[in-house]
């Protein structure tokens, strides 16, 4: 495998954090996932970023989840028209576990349907 150098390149810890904090929550991954499944990777990556501890991450993720939450209700605000709220409710299989949607959906200015999950349980 041939290597690449590069030559002009920025690198933001603080955006690395954040990517790896949204990584974890679309996926659905434990918090310690990053602390055990990346650091090779990250490493090959980019040498200089050290891998946060799951209490970092944590508090990422909620900083994450403030920060949509905002935009939601923003969006919500700014909206003209009326909102409809749907639940749905589900168990798997497999772990006899509960869990529950409540969903916000709105026709916004262009015509196009906006969804937003307000709780998830």
């Amino acid at each position: 495998v041939d290597k690449i150098e590069l030559v002009a390149a920025s690198y933001d810890p603080d955006n690395a954090r954040k990517e790896l904090g949204c990584e974890i929550i679309m996926h659905d991954y434990p918090l310690s996932c990053g602390t055990y499944c990346s650091r090779r990777y990250s490493a090959a990556l980019q040498p200089v970023f050290q891998v946060p501890c799951r209490n970092t991450i944590k508090k990422e993720i909620l900083k994450i989840y403030k920060f949509e939450k905002s935009a939601v209700s923003k969006m919500l605000d700014i909206n003209d028209g009326r909102v409809a709220i749907t639940s749905d409710m589900w168990t798997t299989s497999n772990h006899k576990k509960g869990y529950m949607a409540v969903t916000a959906h709105y026709i916004d200015g262009s015509w196009t349907l906006q969804s937003f999950v307000l709780r998830y349980k």
